[in-house]
């Protein structure tokens, strides 16, 4: 995936022209009316102030772009107002969303002036609120000056966010490429899924309505009673037809679809090339803060934590006497449990990562997470959408899908399912929640607060993930660690030629190389530490995102902030050590020192091979809110003094990067 992705990213940094050119057009299309429903400027925006935040792209030139798009598209929109008047909401597009059209007038005339700004920022009505000013005949003068200075203030809300999340990542381990794709991918399709629901409340829901509105009229025609039903309940104006059809449509494809996934599971002992595939390229992306990411990401979805979260909506229905959805809800969750153990120790299918399961759990098919996930934040949605508009209900159904999604994305990633597996928890997830949301339309409770049960659903499964991310992340990572294969060779092969098959310096966030690695050597590394802290190094604990939390304080000495996290090809240093050189006021310098995928051996023992960098840190500020290590090349003095006493340290054997430069070394002691 790096491979595919990199060259842009490269691309982009060299030509960000091009980048700027699409930026703009965004915004544009974004302000423009009715084509800004189905423009998805937010991700896109955010996305391009990430690549600004890990100095992929320049901000000033990123935010000129994105302001002037908003600016202009805001403006071609008023314009077609003044032009066209009244008739403007007879012409395509804005003909087929009167409701919308009618929406944003409303809005106008609420907010007066005001809502140049603040349609801005709310979904739907932000499209056409400035074609309707025009048509209202709002002086040109006034609606320019709330154009640009709301345009300037959008601008920075939408790129900002992203630039502080790309310095997050550029900073929060120079995370390495493989970071970078784990959580581009994860971030498109959360952007996907979340589009997607957004677009179908957007965009169908009309086509929808004149569907419904002719096989309600056809129905109407026939003679019969039952007809005639049929015709009131799916006519449009029937509030609750549209729901009713699109969960009768989920049902039936959903079955479909699981049934498939159901054959082809059972039928067969090996999984699809397509399970294997993606299976080997999560394998490949997998580095240690994204997998510290997606292992807490994976226990928000853990059993603990989803039977507090349906809990907490059965109570809350209970609580308020809505007993019929009380209990359509704890059967379908009851179901979707039931579901899952029979199909695991029906087909017993074998994870593609051997994880410390026991009973139906260590089977694979499907997958517990996505299933649960599915159901419980499903049935969450159904009910608290349920009295809900159009773009509240897709808010509310887009903020679980996001969850659903991201929990489901951290079981291919950690490697505990395949594709299919989690592909046949989501479909029977999505099946049962559409089979309540039915019950819920055709019956609908009441009196249940649905803003109230939304935000005790929200609190519970927060503080139910953090308690069990706080008392049993220790065990999860142990259970989901990435394989760590090791390759065996001789003392004699490594000093020979193997040396030259371990990269001579750091792989950085974009793929490049960074500091020079001064030397190769296999043996004990509590050994090494011991011997080095005995010359006056500090080690450091490994780097955690608690860590980061001195960084927030602009005054802190350095002394007190934890060397810079900087992995290398995706994996944190095995051993950090820090030392202040003697005379030296405000610097320091850092040892890091990364494991490698050889082992050398000498008869019956063998040792792992490590990589070991030296850089200077001294202290910058950024924006005088924060402080963060800065990290600079290590003199040469200080690599000699540092080569001198790794050749002086007992129990290890060490190969001097001299080597690089043509001139050999001999090992300088043997294995013990």
């Amino acid at each position: 995936m790096l491979d595919y992705i990199q060259p842009y990213l490269e691309y982009f940094t060299a030509n960000p022209e091009w980048a700027l050119v699409i930026i703009f057009l965004i915004a544009l299309g974004e302000a423009l009316l009715i084509i800004g429903l189905f423009v998805p400027s937010t991700a896109v925006l955010v996305g391009a102030g990430v690549l600004v935040g890990t100095g992929h792209l320049h901000f000033w030139p990123v935010f000129f772009a994105t302001c002037l798009g908003a600016i202009a598209g805001d403006q071609f929109s008023y314009w077609a107002g003044r032009m066209f008047g009244e008739r403007l909401k007879t012409l395509w597009p804005l003909n087929h969303y009167p409701q919308l059209v009618a929406k944003g007038e409303d809005f106008v005339r609420v907010h007066g002036g005001k809502s140049i700004a603040i349609g801005r920022f709310v979904p739907g009505v932000k499209s056409v609120v400035p074609g309707i000013v025009g048509m209202f005949g709002m002086n040109q003068l006034f609606f320019v000056f709330v154009n640009v200075t709301s345009g300037i203030f959008w601008s920075f809300a939408h790129v900002l966010p992203g630039v502080l999340i790309g310095q997050g990542l550029a900073f929060a381990g120079e995370l390495s490429g493989r970071l970078l794709v784990v959580l581009l991918v994860l971030l498109l399709i959360l952007t996907l899924a979340g589009f997607v629901i957004r677009l179908a409340a957007a965009g169908v829901s009309p086509f929808l309505n004149r569907l419904l509105a002719r096989v309600s009229a056809w129905a109407k025609a026939r003679r019969g009673r039952s007809w005639q039903r049929f015709a009131k309940a799916v006519s449009p104006d029937n509030p609750r037809s549209v729901m009713i059809v699109l969960f009768a449509a989920i049902i039936f494809t959903g079955l479909i679809a699981l049934i498939n996934l159901a054959i082809r599971a059972a039928s067969t002992d090996a999984v699809s090339n397509m399970d294997v595939s993606l299976a080997t390229l999560m394998r490949e992306s997998r580095n240690a803060p994204a997998d510290e990411l997606m292992t807490v990401v994976t226990m928000m979805g853990d059993t603990m934590v989803m039977t507090s979260l349906a809990l907490a909506i059965l109570g809350w229905l209970v609580w308020h006497k809505a007993y019929r959805a009380a209990w359509a809800a704890g059967i379908a969750i009851v179901a979707a449990k039931i579901f899952e153990l029979i199909m695991k120790l029906g087909i017993q299918r074998a994870r593609p990562t051997e994880l410390s399961y026991s009973g139906a759990s260590i089977f694979s098919f499907p997958s517990g997470h996505a299933t649960m996930a599915a159901v419980i934040f499903g049935i969450l949605a159904v009910l608290v959408s349920h009295s809900m508009g159009r773009w509240g209900r897709a808010v509310v159904y887009a903020i679980c899908a996001i969850l659903v999604v991201a929990i489901a994305y951290s079981r291919l990633y950690l490697g505990a399912h395949w594709l299919s597996d989690v592909l046949a928890g989501l479909t029977f997830g999505v099946v049962m929640m559409a089979a309540f949301g039915v019950a819920i339309e055709a019956i609908p409770p009441r009196r249940i607060k649905p803003l109230g049960l939304f935000a005790t659903a929200l609190v519970v499964f927060l503080a139910a993930g953090a308690l069990h991310v706080a008392t049993g992340f220790g065990r999860a990572s142990e259970m989901y660690a990435m394989p760590e294969p090791q390759t065996l060779v001789t003392v004699a092969q490594w000093v020979e030629k193997d040396w030259q098959k371990l990269p001579a310096r750091r792989i950085d966030l974009a793929g490049k190389p960074e500091e020079t690695f001064i030397a190769q050597f296999a043996g004990n590394l509590d050994l090494l530490a011991r011997q080095l802290e005995n010359s006056g190094w500090i080690s450091t604990p490994v780097w955690t995102w608690r860590q980061s939390l001195p960084y927030l304080n602009p005054n802190a000495a350095l002394s007190d902030l934890a060397p810079r996290p900087a992995l290398h090809e995706g994996l944190k240093a095995k051993l950090t050590l820090t030392r202040t050189p003697p005379g030296e006021n405000g610097g320091r310098e850092v040892i890091r020192i990364y494991k490698t995928g050889l082992a050398a051996a000498e008869g019956s023992i063998y040792k792992p091979i490590y990589l070991v960098s030296l850089t200077r840190e001294v202290k910058s500020h950024g924006f005088d809110l924060y402080a963060i290590p800065s990290q600079r090349p290590a003199s040469d003095l200080d690599v000699e003094d540092l080569r001198g006493l790794l050749a002086r340290a007992q129990g290890i054997a060490v190969i001097s990067e001299y080597v690089r430069a043509g001139t050999r070394q001999e090992l300088i002691t043997a294995i013990p």
